[in-house]
């Protein structure tokens, strides 16, 4: 097993600090784009397919173009490509909300439709850039309680700046909150580049590196059960999950009396249980890692089964604040094992082909729940949701190595360094 080389906290607190800064201000200006989108594009005439065609378009892009974002995040700095990424999406927000302030009438769907498919780019890039710089960063001992310090910056930013974006949007417009995503995602760049002191060792970045990298990354991949086993799993109950939470859940709440309202509440009980799971994430640190993300993510698909079963209010509530915190001990727990386990020179390709598993089937997932919706009932397809994920994630317990899967701690980390030979990183 490779890790990155033991360094006194005093070293990589500070690059760290400034590491967090910079991708919570990328975070913000994410969130400030996608509350704002879909408004923006039926602002200048498009219609509810010419709004999801956009939003489609940057997930279908950034899935695409995910392995080769792998492979740049493995062979050139990591935080040139971040910022650069940044960069890029700080100048199609520019444009866009330049345009929609100046002159509104010249906007056109189109313009979103390459502006979004320009975003989704950005992001292949830019999310395995960031995932490496992690792990250039942290000693692996470490790892858990600065993933979970991270995603609890990041939590915090996904309650907060959606309700302010939609305030600056009713407030100024559209076009104004595009300008500030794009003054966020900037930020972000300037802080990678001025403030981040991270250097890549040398690699080769000629042709040949780049076409045989994903073939690396792949043989990393599938060579070790418990990654792939849980990819494979995430494969299937990521698109049955957003298909519940996010379309179903709004149709079985549309219908009913004061429905409409209550959403809000429950989508901010879930993002409070997520900002609940990074405090106990900062505080728990299970031995076994994966066995302990499987464990805690049984009871992530509880609020489906509240709302296929028409339980009240209070209920769902409650199941959406223990799904939350469920689901976001599972990531800092699958993210920390990933970082400790993976060498660093592949953690770029690695990231990439896990996502790229985890949204593959997302856009089929949102056709098929609303089609056989129309046909079953919602109720019906929630039920199905929910036993899917239930049935998803329990098969991961049949794989030994996920079980056994052990933590680094900061005496194993110790004993490796001592094993290696003198002057050997």
């Amino acid at each position: 097993m490779i890790q990155s080389p033991v360094e006194p906290t005093a070293e990589w607190r500070g690059p760290y600090v400034r590491y967090v800064a910079g991708r919570g201000v990328s975070t913000a200006g994410t969130n400030l784009v996608n509350v704002v989108m879909a408004f923006a594009v039926l602002g200048v005439g498009g219609d509810g397919f010419d709004a999801g065609l956009v939003l489609a378009c940057s997930v279908l892009t950034q899935t695409v173009l995910l392995p080769v974002g792998g492979v740049l995040a493995d062979r050139v700095p990591r935080k040139a490509l971040a910022a650069a990424g940044n960069a890029v999406l700080a100048t199609a927000q520019a444009v866009m909300g330049t345009l929609l302030i100046v002159a509104p009438e010249r906007a056109a769907v189109w313009m979103f439709v390459l502006a979004s498919a320009v975003t989704g780019a950005a992001t292949a890039a830019v999310q395995p850039a960031f995932q490496g710089l992690i792990v250039q960063l942290v000693p692996s001992a470490s790892l858990q309680r600065a993933n979970a310090s991270l995603r609890l910056v990041l939590n915090l930013a996904r309650i907060a700046v959606p309700g302010l974006g939609s305030l600056l949007g009713a407030k100024f417009g559209f076009g104004e909150v595009l300008v500030v995503a794009s003054v966020s995602f900037a930020a972000c760049a300037l802080i990678l580049l001025l403030g981040l002191r991270v250097s890549m060792p040398a690699r080769d970045s000629g042709r040949t590196a780049l076409l045989h990298g994903g073939k690396e990354g792949w043989q990393a991949f599938r060579s070790r059960p418990w990654m792939w086993g849980y990819a494979l799993s995430g494969t299937i109950a990521v698109p049955l999950w957003l298909a519940g939470y996010q379309l179903l859940g709004p149709l079985i709440l549309s219908g009913q009396q004061g429905g409409a309202s209550y959403w809000g509440w429950v989508v901010s009980a879930f993002s409070a249980g997520m900002v609940l799971g990074s405090v106990v994430a900062l505080r728990w640190s299970p031995r076994r890692l994966m066995l302990a993300c499987v464990l805690v993510q049984a009871v992530w698909p509880l609020p489906l089964a509240v709302l296929a079963g028409s339980g009240p209010l209070p209920l769902l509530l409650g199941s959406m604040l223990i799904s939350g915190m469920s689901l976001e001990l599972a990531v800092v727990f699958f993210e920390t094992a990933k970082q400790q386990q993976v060498p660093e020179h592949l953690i770029g390709r690695v990231t990439s082909l896990i996502m790229l598993g985890e949204s593959a089937l997302v856009p089929l997932g949102y056709v098929l729940a609303g089609t056989v919706a129309d046909h079953l009932g919602a109720f019906q397809v929630m039920w199905i949701c929910c036993l899917g994920i239930v049935v998803a994630n329990t098969v991961l317990l049949l794989i030994p190595s996920l079980r056994r899967l052990s933590a680094v701690t900061e005496e194993k980390e110790e004993d490796h360094a001592r094993e290696q030979p003198a002057g050997v990183q």
